[in-house]
């Protein structure tokens, strides 16, 4: 449909784009698929059809929303691979938003970690996963099991639960949960602190945090 409002083609010449579409993103035997129902495809390929959907019109900027949600680990590796490629090939920017780190790590240049709503931390993402200067991101990174650790200890998680964005604390979002909250923290919304090379943390003690003080 897009192909045909967009570009003027007819049902044949937007069919065979769409086939073309399909082998791009490596579905098997495409052209025979082309006609298929969505219960007939797989997840991993339902996601692959959707990611040719996205690319139809070849734009500047495709924005992932979840794109590995519901699939298995393996396939998730194969999304994400085809989504780096099709990057690669076609110059395209990729803003990915996910709640998998592993992903981000493995594919994205920059992070923007939100929470409530608001991004708390914005850098470089190995700068960040190295030495988070947000509570929050700091929390998240230690949350996420790690072959090595002890058997039978406890899951590091963040303490109580996410606010309601339609009663949002005063001060700080992250305040009730962050474990080196101050009096400060609950009175003064904190500001962006520029920690340098592109470097931002909406923290009011986003420097104690970098260097390990808090």
């Amino acid at each position: 449909e897009s192909l045909r409002v967009h570009e003027g083609l007819s049902k044949p010449e937007a069919h065979e784009r769409a086939v073309r579409l399909m082998e791009r993103v490596r579905i098997p035997a495409a052209r025979a698929r082309a006609r298929d129902y969505p219960h007939q495809f797989s997840g991993g390929m339902r996601q692959r059809v959707m990611i040719a959907m996205a690319l139809a019109l070849n734009p500047r900027v495709l924005i992932a929303d979840e794109p590995t949600t519901a699939l298995d680990v393996t396939v998730q590796a194969q999304i994400m691979d085809l989504l780096a490629e099709l990057q690669h090939d076609t110059g395209m920017a990729l803003i990915l938003i996910t709640h998998d780190l592993g992903v981000v790590a493995s594919v994205a240049d920059r992070i923007a970690v939100m929470y409530a709503g608001r991004i708390v931390e914005h850098g470089d993402v190995h700068a960040i996963y190295e030495r988070p200067a947000h509570p929050y991101t700091r929390a998240l990174i230690e949350s996420i099991p790690r072959y090595g650790r002890s058997r039978g200890g406890p899951l590091r998680a963040i303490e109580g639960l996410p606010p309601s964005l339609t009663r949002i604390p005063p001060g700080c979002p992250f305040h009730p949960r962050c474990p080196v909250r101050q009096d400060i923290c609950s009175a003064e919304v904190p500001p962006d602190i520029e920690l340098g090379e592109r470097r931002v943390s909406a923290c009011h003690f986003a420097r104690e945090v970098l260097n390990g003080r808090l």
